[in-house]
């Protein structure tokens, strides 16, 4: 059975990008635009990872984590935070995320993140 990996980002060249890729390594694939939206699907879906964007319209990531938190399902989700925030090691160690990636990253450092999130 292939890992459901559940991408949530607002940008569609991003959703794209990262669905053509990670289907061509095996994986299924989810699009959610905003953290509202995924929130929804995740009311009928049980993904093995989530790649959440934190800047989002909407729901941002941020808010996402917090609502997964407050409704008790944030430990049993591994996430990869994208963002273009250098900062991000501090407020990833603080969201505990299992990994990270800054925008712009390299598609081998994503496919490794995942590699090893899900191993």
């Amino acid at each position: 059975m292939k890992e459901l990996i559940m991408v949530i980002d607002d940008d569609m060249g991003v959703q794209e990008c990262l669905q053509a890729i990670l289907e061509a390594e095996g994986y299924e694939v989810m699009i959610a635009r905003d953290g509202k939206h995924a929130l929804e699907m995740l009311a009928t879906a049980r993904p093995n990872l989530i790649i959440l964007d934190l800047m989002m319209p909407r729901m941002n990531g941020y808010e996402f984590l917090k609502t997964l938190e407050q409704q008790g399902r944030r430990a049993e989700l591994p996430i990869i935070l994208l963002t273009a925030d250098p900062q991000v090691k501090e407020r990833a160690t603080k969201l505990a995320v299992n990994a990270y990636l800054l925008k712009p990253f390299e598609l081998l450092d994503l496919l490794d993140s995942v590699a090893n999130v899900l191993a």
